[in-house]
C-alpha cells in the first residue's frame, strides 16, 4: 500500500473537515418534548432549530408534493406496518403548507382535504391523524402501509429518534 505524500495531508484533511461540517450543519436539528395538553393528554411536540420551510415548501409546489409532505409528516403520529418517507411534523411546516395550499386552492384538486387536515394540525388537533393519513394514502393509491392506529407518545418518540437528527 502506498503512503500519501506529506504535501497532500493538509488538503485532504481540509476537504474532510469542510465536508464533515457541511454534513453536520446541513442536518435537521430537531428537539423533542413531551407536553401535557389542556385535556391532560400527553403530546409529543417537535421543534426545529433552523427552519428552511419557505425554500422547502415554495408557493409553486405541485399538488403531489403537498400530498407527499402531509403523508410523510403523518407517519410520525400513526402506527402502520410499513412507512415510506419521514418529515418532522412541526408547527412551522404545517403553517407554511397551509399558506401554500391556500395560495393554490383553485389549482389543487383536493385542496379542501389538505386544508381540513392542515387547519386541524395547526390547532394542535391530531385526533383524526389516522383518518388523515389514510385519506392521503388512498389518494396516492396506497396498497401497503395503511395506518391502523395512532402512535403513543413513546412510539412517536421512537419514530422521531430513528428518522430525524434529534437533540
Amino acid at each position: 500500500m502506498k503512503k500519501i505524500p506529506k504535501k497532500l495531508w493538509i488538503p485532504i484533511l481540509l476537504v474532510g473537515v469542510l465536508f464533515g461540517g457541511y454534513l453536520y450543519f446541513d442536518k435537521e436539528n430537531v428537539t423533542v418534548r413531551v407536553e401535557t395538553a389542556s385535556t391532560g393528554e400527553k403530546m409529543v411536540q417537535v421543534h426545529e432549530q433552523q427552519q428552511k420551510v419557505e425554500s422547502e415548501f415554495p408557493f409553486s409546489m405541485c399538488e403531489n408534493s403537498v400530498q407527499q409532505a402531509i403523508h410523510n409528516m403523518s407517519h410520525q403520529k400513526v402506527v402502520a406496518k410499513k412507512k415510506w418517507g419521514a418529515l418532522p411534523l412541526t408547527a412551522e411546516r404545517v403553517k407554511r403548507l397551509l399558506k401554500v395550499v391556500e395560495a393554490n386552492e383553485k389549482k389543487y384538486e383536493n385542496a379542501d382535504l389538505y386544508l381540513k387536515i392542515l387547519r386541524s394540525w395547526n390547532m394542535g388537533n391530531f385526533d383524526y391523524v389516522v383518518i388523515n393519513h389514510n385519506a392521503i394514502w388512498s389518494l396516492q393509491g396506497g396498497t401497503v402501509g395503511k395506518a391502523v392506529g395512532a402512535a403513543s407518545p413513546k412510539e412517536e418518540i421512537k419514530f422521531i429518534q430513528e428518522n430525524f437528527d434529534v437533540k
